[in-house]
């Protein structure tokens, strides 16, 4: 029978890369298909400490929706960039590009997100596509 319930701390850290975009994050799926079974979506929890990124990327096969819970960071999507933080929400369509990275120097930034119909990471079509350029990063 599949478990229903957990904490962050019954889930191990994904064995994340910075060669695939992911930097000096902690990303953890809490409920998902290792866990429930589900396909129909996944829930997320991510701390980015200062000086973290999570690198130009997209999914092709799932839209994400994305809740910051504490920090200060920044947020691109497609051809603009935006500060997010503490209550800042926001929908990221299946094929868009985009990133976060934490802008302070001291605190870390900590969200939560879902990944609506896929149970999995790998489910969600992730394409690294690279760096952020400089152009791309309104926010300072």
């Amino acid at each position: 029978m599949a478990k229903f319930h957990t904490t962050v701390n019954e889930v191990a850290p994904e064995p994340t890369q910075e060669k695939d975009g992911w930097r000096r994050m902690d990303y953890r799926i809490l409920l998902g298909r290792h866990n429930v079974g589900s396909t129909e979506g996944s829930l997320y929890r991510s701390v980015f400490p200062p000086g973290a990124a999570h690198k130009k990327h997209l999914h092709t096969k799932s839209d994400e929706l994305v809740y910051v819970i504490r920090g200060r960071g920044a947020h691109g999507q497609g051809d603009d960039e935006w500060e997010v933080g503490p209550g800042s929400c926001y929908y990221i369509p299946k094929n868009v590009p985009h990133w976060l990275r934490n802008l302070d120097p001291v605190e870390p930034v900590e969200l939560v997100g879902v990944y609506l119909g896929a149970g999995s990471l790998e489910e969600t079509g992730y394409v690294f596509l690279g760096e952020v350029q400089p152009h791309e990063m309104k926010v300072k």
